[in-house]
């Protein structure tokens, strides 16, 4: 405890200068953020505001990137948007989904699971971030349109596009458009002192506020301080809320561990994953209590943060105070702003969302990396995200275990008595079955070799049983061993009971020795013929 206050302290009056100003600038920045997220999800302006408060807080203060800057994102908005309609009639349900969320988070850091998140493959999380930016995208067009109702999910706004241009509502597409066209098109050396959300913000508001009074706005936000909500778990809703639960977990951990590394780039630093993670889970875990909405590490706040000077945590909490005070005492004049403004602010995050890196490459990447980005996009469009993660990492290990395949045969060489084995040579596969004079053959294998080729292995050993009198499997240069393929050979051998005197084996202690006696393979292998080299 001592540490993390510590590092707040702030080491300099010039410090603590830079942290204040780096935090307000951030807090401006978050504001209709928090607002249009709020509002997306169907939850209420005010749920955004507290989300971005209490997450704000709370994850600058425990978490493992100090200048990072977390509140509601678009991805968790979009999880969100999608439980609102399954549970939205219960908001005890809703938040308790909140709640746990966070403390599966913090269970992820605790377990140590924050690098596993560098293992997801590009291609997974360019399709489902670029899935996302798709769905805000859908979803917002709809109140710049003019068309403010509920829709019950992706398919149902699709349907409803063609309906609300028919429908159009001049004014609502004019505001919503200008306020797209000031987030796209604001020159930097305005941004710079005045952000483009907010300036398209104020824009926008100021002039439905005097010219167009009846436009829809986002209604009255909560003034004060939170109450506490209290936790509701229906047994027969159990599968759905843990679902739904995990879901917001696993993406706010990817979508807050990305955005570390982008701080990192920026700060020539490393984050400590795990500890984000916890800080993060604790966050989310406090926001749900409160009512407020999930969120993540943001990268756009967090990049103005350190771009603003930011010297510590400090900058995060002073963002988070600076939005505490704004709800405390300026909620009132929030209540006038249009949702064809805040609709027009998101459509400019859902366009940053998508993975405008990886669509420019396209013709520099591989068609099954193609095939896996847009499978993931689509499944995350009009399925769900668990579904869209589950299935792509199941098919990227699928590419990825052909490619190994390629790879690793070229580890397996055989050569007969008397020859010497040339390494890399890969025709050894092209054996074939036929009498070759009761002459021996060796079968070496080396490096770490995984399932992938198990077929070929079966193959290989099972051609060499039937040509040869005397077989020598060499594992001696083998450093690790898929069980597959010790099973695979234990279950040759124990087929084979007459050549059990002519096979001899070589190989090293350690794990894969260990292994092979484990499953029983060292038991069929007659003591005279088996050769165990020590380390």
């Amino acid at each position: 405890m001592k540490d993390i206050f510590r590092e707040v302290i702030p080491r300099s009056s010039t410090a603590l200068r830079q942290d204040i100003f780096a935090g307000v600038t951030a807090a401006i920045v978050a504001l209709p953020l928090a607002l249009a997220f709020g509002v997306a999800s169907g939850i209420g302006p005010t749920a955004g505001l507290y989300g971005a408060i209490t997450l704000g807080f709370f994850a600058s203060l425990l978490g493992g990137t100090p200048l990072q800057i977390s509140g509601p994102t678009g991805p968790m908005t979009v999880i969100m948007a999608g439980l609102v309609v399954s549970y939205g009639a219960n908001p005890h349900v809703l938040f308790t989904i909140v709640i746990l969320s966070g403390l599966f988070q913090g269970l992820f850091g605790i377990l140590r699971l924050g690098a596993y998140v560098n293992y997801v493959p590009m291609p997974v999380v360019s399709g489902f971030m670029s899935g996302i930016g798709c769905i805000i995208i859908i979803m917002e067009l709809l109140p710049v349109l003019g068309d403010y109702s509920a829709h019950q999910g992706i398919p149902d706004a699709i349907t409803s596009i063609p309906r609300a241009i028919t429908n159009l509502d001049p004014v609502s597409l004019g505001l919503g458009a200008l306020s797209l066209a000031i987030t796209l098109i604001t020159p930097k050396s305005i941004s710079r002192y005045v952000p483009s959300t907010l300036l398209a913000l104020i824009v926008g508001t100021s002039l439905a506020v005097f010219l167009f009074p009846d436009l829809k706005t986002i209604g009255e936000i909560a003034t004060g301080l939170p109450s506490l909500t209290s936790i509701s778990i229906p047994f027969s809703a159990l599968p759905g809320i843990v679902t739904g639960a995990f879901m917001l977990a696993l993406l706010g951990s990817i979508d807050s561990l990305l955005t570390s590394t982008v701080a990192d780039r920026l700060t020539r630093t490393s984050h400590q994953s795990d500890r984000e993670l916890i800080g993060q889970g604790i966050g989310n875990a406090l926001a749900g209590l409160l009512g407020g909405l999930p969120g993540a590490g943001a990268t756009m706040r967090t990049v103005i943060n350190i771009n603003s000077g930011a010297q510590s945590r400090l900058s995060g909490m002073v963002h988070a105070m600076t939005l505490l005070l704004i709800v405390l005492f300026a909620a009132d004049l929030a209540s006038h702003i249009p949702l064809t403004v805040l609709a027009g602010i998101l459509l400019k995050v859902g366009l940053d969302i998508l993975d405008w890196d990886f669509i420019r490459r396209l013709k520099v990447w591989r068609g099954d990396k193609i095939f896996l980005m847009l499978a993931v996009l689509l499944l995350t469009v009009f399925s769900d995200l668990v579904t869209a993660i589950g299935l792509g990492l199941i098919l990227s290990h699928m590419i990825y275990s052909r490619m190994m395949n390629q790879a690793q045969l070229r580890h397996i060489h055989l050569f007969e008595e008397n020859e010497e084995a040339q390494p890399g040579d890969s025709n050894v596969i092209q054996l074939e079955t036929s009498a070759n004079g009761g002459k021996g053959v060796t079968l070496r294998l080396s490096g770490s070799l995984s399932y992938s080729i198990n077929r070929d292995l079966t193959r290989l050993l099972n051609e060499a049983l039937a040509s040869y009198d005397k077989i020598t499997l060499d594992l001696s240069d083998v450093d690790s061993l898929d069980i597959s393929l010790a099973v695979g050979m234990e279950s040759i051998l124990r087929g084979v009971p007459e050549k059990r005197d002519v096979i001899y084996v070589k190989l090293g202690e350690g794990e894969v020795s260990d292994l092979l006696q484990g499953i029983g393979f060292l038991d069929l292998i007659k003591p005279e013929n088996l050769h165990i080299q020590s380390t």
